[in-house]
C-alpha cells in the first residue's frame, strides 16, 4: 500500500497582492459612488444645495423644522417647486400659528431698496472681488474700491463703507435675510464668501 504524500501548499505573495489590490479598487470605488450619491441627494428641488448659512438659521425647535421644510427643502419660494401648493401652504400656515409671524424666506432684504450698491450687487451690475462672512459681519468689496457690509451690531445694519449716511438698522430677521441674499448673489458671480483668518 502506497501512503499518500503531505502536501504543503505555501502561500503566494503575488497573489495576496493582487487579491488586496482589488478588494482596495472596490472599496475606493464604492466609496465614490456613495459619495456621488449623497451629493447629488443633497440638492434640494430647486437643483442648489443649500447656502452654509440660511435664513432658517434664527429659528428654533418646531419653527425651524417647518422653516427649513418651506424655504429649503420643498423649496416653496421656488417657481419650479417639487411640493404640491397645498403642502407648502400648509406648512406656511403652521409655521405662522406657532410663531406669529410670516417665513423668513417670504421676506424681501431691504438693504437694496435704499443702498444703491447693494441693489447692483444683488442685481450683479457690479463686479464683487472679495466676500468674508464672519459670525457678525458680512464684508462684501467691488471691483470700483466701495464695500458692503451687514453687521451685527446693536442695531444690525447694512451700510457702504462704513458712512453713517449709508446706513440703514435692521431687525435680527432682517439681518439673516439679507446675509443671505447677498451672498447668494456674490457666490452667483463665483465669488465664494471665506471667513477672516
Amino acid at each position: 500500500m502506497r501512503r499518500a504524500k503531505a502536501v504543503r501548499i505555501t502561500a503566494n505573495p503575488f497573489r495576496e497582492r493582487i487579491t488586496i489590490m482589488r478588494k482596495s479598487l472596490w472599496i475606493l470605488v464604492l466609496s465614490v459612488l456613495v459619495i456621488g450619491t449623497s451629493n447629488a441627494s443633497a440638492k434640494t428641488p430647486d437643483g442648489k444645495t443649500p447656502a452654509q448659512e440660511t435664513v432658517c438659521d434664527n429659528e428654533k425647535g418646531a419653527a425651524y423644522g417647518l422653516c427649513n421644510a418651506y424655504c429649503e427643502a420643498m423649496d416653496c419660494t421656488d417657481p419650479n417647486q417639487h411640493a404640491s401648493d397645498k403642502g407648502c401652504e400648509s406648512v406656511k400656515a403652521n409655521f405662522e400659528k406657532k410663531t406669529g409671524r410670516p417665513l423668513p424666506c417670504t421676506m424681501e432684504c431691504p438693504c437694496p431698496r435704499v443702498l444703491k450698491l447693494f441693489q447692483d450687487i444683488v442685481s450683479g451690475a457690479v463686479i464683487v472681488t472679495k466676500c468674508i462672512a464672519d459670525d457678525d459681519l458680512l464684508f462684501i468689496r467691488t471691483s470700483s474700491g466701495d464695500a458692503a457690509f451687514i453687521e451685527a451690531g446693536s442695531p444690525a445694519n447694512c451700510n457702504i463703507n462704513m458712512d453713517p449716511r449709508q446706513t440703514f438698522e435692521l431687525t435680527e430677521e432682517e439681518k439673516l435675510v439679507c446675509r443671505v441674499t447677498l451672498r447668494r448673489a456674490v457666490e452667483a458671480m463665483g465669488v465664494e464668501c471665506i471667513r477672516s483668518e
